[in-house]
């Protein structure tokens, strides 16, 4: 029987507006200004780090981008999350997979508060056995250690675990974490050539997982 590793940005979800909406408050709150036009969808996917350095790129100094991505946090993290969606197919794929007694997990890089506020209103948090996010422990993992970390607690078969993501990143992890993977054409990665290069499958609809052996 399968089990399923998702990511979360880009996969399950498209927060790409609430996100957008937060990062510009977050530069407005520290006085730095920039042109309103750098705030599109091209510009999520990346960590928020990246995505500030990205828009902002003559922003060179350290307090001003440290004290952007604290705003961010705060903002993002307790705001009510009502532009965020699930993408289509994706209640009734996981609501049946888990009902068929399959292991669904989400591993991403996304900070806890918001995750499980996200999840929880989307009404899946109960979808999952586990849902692995930065902050549910001291121990800081990356993607891949989340991965093996989820492998090795529930004692899975790493010929029937799969790690679906949109991103270069999450097939990345998958491959290091020595799991199949799958690639989405949805989400936030622009550029799909490596994922069609790379991943073990991809697919264009949630609903193509199932036909994944």
């Amino acid at each position: 029987m399968n089990n399923y590793i998702f990511d979360l940005d880009g996969t399950l979800i498209d927060s790409s507006a609430e996100i957008i909406r937060c990062l510009k408050k977050a530069f407005e709150v520290a006085n730095y200004f920039i042109d309103d036009n750098v705030f599109s969808s091209n510009i999520v996917g990346p960590p928020i780090r990246q995505i500030i350095l990205n828009v902002a790129s003559d922003l060179k100094d350290e307090k001003v981008i440290n004290e952007i991505i604290k705003n961010y946090r705060h903002i993002y993290d307790y705001n009510a999350h009502n532009s965020t969606q699930l993408y289509a197919g994706i209640y009734d794929f996981l609501q049946q997979t888990k009902k068929n007694g399959k292991l669904l997990f989400i591993a991403t890089n996304k900070p806890i508060i918001p995750t499980l506020r996200i999840v929880k209103k989307l009404d899946i948090y109960d979808k999952f056995n586990d849902i692995y996010c930065i902050g549910m422990s001291s121990i800081c993992l990356n993607k891949t250690e989340m991965i093996k970390d989820i492998i090795g607690k529930y004692k899975l078969d790493r010929e029937y675990t799969y790690m679906i993501g949109d991103c270069n990143s999450d097939i990345i992890a998958g491959q290091n974490a020595g799991v199949k993977t799958v690639g989405c054409l949805w989400g936030y990665e622009k550029k799909k050539s490596f994922i069609k290069e790379n991943a073990d499958f991809f697919i264009s609809s949630i609903e193509e997982l199932e036909c994944v052996k």
